[in-house]
């Protein structure tokens, strides 16, 4: 009898093709040198009527190295990720280009430029990513892993904006599709990423000069005051603090988040949650645990073993679509009825 792979929250996402026989949609090409030994983390959007994804990679030149007591999995020489391009029309065949999209190039992010997710406002798609300046395996220099900023209006050009947020180690952010707060851009991201004290919280701006070109001071101003806008926290008997998955969704019952849960391991799972549409700062109702969990062999072996990570979501007609990276390795793929899952999040609301 085939093993049947559910959640445990009454919800179900379907792994690509079926739970009784799941399998991931990307796979690396050792033949690439920028891709040859994963792809992971991708950020998703459906524009005109194309899933349009970035995703990130590890070159073949990675190397495994001594494992680190405080780090799932192994630790790595030459961790520095590149971004890629593909894209599909179904959403599950994606045809990918030979040449990477962002380029570690620049001071902050030459060791690496890590899980993009893409936000379109206008006619502009603005990426944001996790920029790394250092060795991530160099003891004598700490990395500073921070978020920047960069756009394209086709995916053939891109222009790099630089770090747009603040100095504290943050990573995991995007930006809303739609002004918010009356009138502001809203910027969500995850603070003390990986650690116990890792929250999720969303900053306004009232124009796009502003986010790209922050105030040092006013960071520290809203990090002093952050409790306020605070959306997904921790608590101090957890292993690791949530992490924001893909960008937020507009539904008719609020913003859904999909997100990585908090957790009391090193396991990686995917959950929900649904924030005001107005002042989106403010959480209504959150799945309690999880939605999918690392489960298949390709979800729990890896290069970071147990991870479900899921950092794109999007909605074609009925159905929404998550992109998730398994084990740090592969890119899977779980679906479910939108109006199912946001059904149920309405019987945990938060107030």
């Amino acid at each position: 009898m085939k093993k049947v792979f559910k959640s445990n929250s009454g919800v179900y996402l379907t792994r690509y093709p079926n739970n009784e026989s799941p399998k991931p949609i990307l796979m690396p090409r050792s033949n690439i040198f920028w891709e040859a030994k994963a792809v992971f983390n991708p950020g998703v959007v459906y524009d005109n009527s194309i899933f349009r994804m970035l995703y990130r990679t590890y070159p073949n030149n990675l190397q495994e190295t001594t494992p680190r007591l405080k780090r799932p999995g192994f630790h790595f020489k030459n961790q520095v990720s590149y971004v890629g391009y593909a894209e599909s029309k179904d959403g599950i065949n994606f045809i990918r280009r030979e040449k990477p999209f962002i380029v570690p190039d620049a001071d902050y992010d030459r060791y690496g430029c890590e899980d993009p997710r893409i936000t379109k406002l206008n006619d502009t798609f603005y990426i944001t990513y996790t920029a790394i300046d250092a060795p991530l395996e160099d003891r004598n220099k700490k990395a500073s892993v921070r978020i920047a900023l960069a756009t394209t209006k086709d995916f053939i050009t891109v222009t790099k904006h630089g770090i747009i947020g603040p100095e504290k180690t943050s990573k995991a952010s995007a930006l809303f599709p739609e002004k918010v707060n009356n009138g502001k851009i809203g910027l969500i991201l995850t603070i003390s990423s990986d650690s116990t004290a890792s929250y999720v919280a969303v900053r306004y701006f009232e124009n796009l000069q502003l986010l790209i070109r922050p105030s040092v001071n006013d960071w520290q101003e809203f990090l002093c005051n952050s409790k306020d806008a605070t959306v997904l926290k921790t608590y101090w008997w957890l292993h690791r603090g949530p992490e924001l998955g893909a960008p937020p969704i507009k539904t008719k019952h609020g913003w859904l988040l999909i997100y990585s849960a908090e957790s009391m391991s090193d396991t990686w799972t995917i959950s929900a949650a649904l924030i005001d549409l107005k002042e989106p700062h403010k959480l209504i109702a959150k799945v309690p645990g999880y939605l999918l969990q690392p489960v298949t062999n390709y979800e729990r072996e890896g290069l970071v073993p147990n991870v479900t990570f899921p950092s794109a979501a999007v909605v074609v007609g009925e159905k929404l679509y998550v992109y998730y990276g398994c084990a740090d390795t592969l890119i899977g793929l779980a679906t479910c009825k939108l109006n199912k899952l946001l059904d149920y999040l309405e019987t945990f609301k938060v107030f």
